[in-house]
């Protein structure tokens, strides 16, 4: 039996000493925040109150694109960005901007390590430039420019948000409209205020869609489950109906399954499924909806996707599929699959499309598997 570990001391109000310090430091910013904020004058008081109402939501991104529109207009900012922090990857990943030209969608923060973002997140604090140079000499360190090709002068504010311990990401204000500098009475207390808001916002919506995702997910083969496949499905019949957009679905199984499972056992077909769910997800891309349709049967949906791009899809599936490792217990798995590929057209319903493609899914099986055929 492991020894129970001697309990933490505390102080005379019962909290460890550690909790105790990180609670006097919150009480500490708060007073300093609340000072701040009654330099911000009464007349941006008002929408900055309206702002934190719209961040009233969990659609992140509804909250991501107000905060990037209505904060920029707020203080005078010409240019605006928000990124999210990604534990996974330690990388920021761009929710949205302002900005007149496209913008990176993720930043490693270990390849930019000295990035103005990564100062702020670091340090936990709003990071203001009012010239790179000036800044670089004042603090004793220097600062990554590989963006600054972005921005027509040198200002700018990078406001880490955090909730707790918890890093979300960083919002980044610049290019200050008819000024040199933001206004540090007024105008970045107001960002510190509406940042400490949105961050909390942002923490809510990611904790939404997680249960969301959770409840849409086949656990076995981490794809989307029947469920969310068919609300899916609706959706983008109606879109292709309504606006004219091309539209694929690929419906495929694995060959000979109940003789891998019979052979190897259950536990070698599951994680057969856990290895096709990984080969999937290699070879299709963001816009794609892949989901298990049941047993061993996967759908994959192709949003926007002439039939040309679908049967790129499809080659690409295959061939992910052909070099995937698929081995249990040291041992390899003998492993292919069958694809139907069917397109959608404005006069069928979801059963004529489903059917299309299981029934080009039934003729590559009998034209000898490991291949794809192509509904007429």
């Amino acid at each position: 039996m492991p020894k129970r570990a001697a309990p933490r001391k505390r102080s005379a109000a019962g909290a460890p000493p550690d909790l105790r310090a990180r609670v006097r430091e919150l009480e500490d910013e708060n007073r300093r925040l609340r000072a701040r904020l009654e330099a911000v004058p009464a007349s941006r008081l008002l929408p900055m109150g309206e702002i934190a109402e719209e961040f009233n939501t969990l659609d992140l991104d509804r909250i991501a694109k107000t905060a990037t529109q209505r904060i920029s207009a707020l203080v005078g900012a010409r240019l605006c960005s928000l990124f999210l922090y990604d534990y996974d990857t330690q990388d920021l990943v761009l929710a949205a901007h302002t900005h007149p030209r496209p913008l990176p969608e993720r930043i490693s923060l270990k390849a930019h390590q000295h990035s103005v973002m990564d100062h702020a997140l670091a340090g936990r604090k709003t990071i203001e430039v009012h010239g790179f140079h000036a800044w670089e000499t004042a603090h004793r360190t220097r600062i990554d420019r590989s963006f600054a090709n972005q921005y027509e002068t040198e200002t700018c504010l990078s406001v880490p948000l955090y909730t707790a311990n918890y890093a979300v990401g960083v919002l980044n204000l610049a290019d200050k409209q008819g000024a040199a500098f933001f206004d540090a009475a007024t105008e970045v207390p107001a960002v510190e205020h509406l940042a400490r808001v949105l961050a909390m916002a942002i923490r809510n919506g990611r904790l939404f869609r997680e249960v969301q995702n959770q409840a849409h997910t086949d656990a076995l083969t981490g794809l989307r489950n029947y469920r969310a496949f068919h609300e899916t499905l609706r959706t983008e019949m109606h879109r292709s109906q309504r606006y004219g957009r091309p539209l694929g679905l690929i419906m495929l199984d694995i060959d000979s399954f109940k003789e891998l499972n019979d052979k190897h056992g259950h536990q070698a077909g599951d994680r057969a499924l856990t290895e096709l769910g990984k080969a999937i997800r290699a070879a299709t891309r963001r816009e794609d909806f892949a989901a298990r349709y049941g047993g061993d049967e996967i759908a994959i949906l192709l949003p926007e996707t002439p039939p040309a791009g679908c049967l790129s899809v499809v080659r690409r599936l295959l061939k992910s599929v052909r070099e995937h490792d698929f081995s249990f217990n040291g041992k390899a798995l003998p492993f292919s699959i069958s694809v139907g590929v069917a397109f959608f057209k404005p006069d069928m319903s979801i059963t004529q499309l489903v059917g299309a493609a299981d029934q080009a899914l039934y003729r590559a099986k009998q034209a000898g598997k490991d291949r794809y055929v192509a509904a007429d």
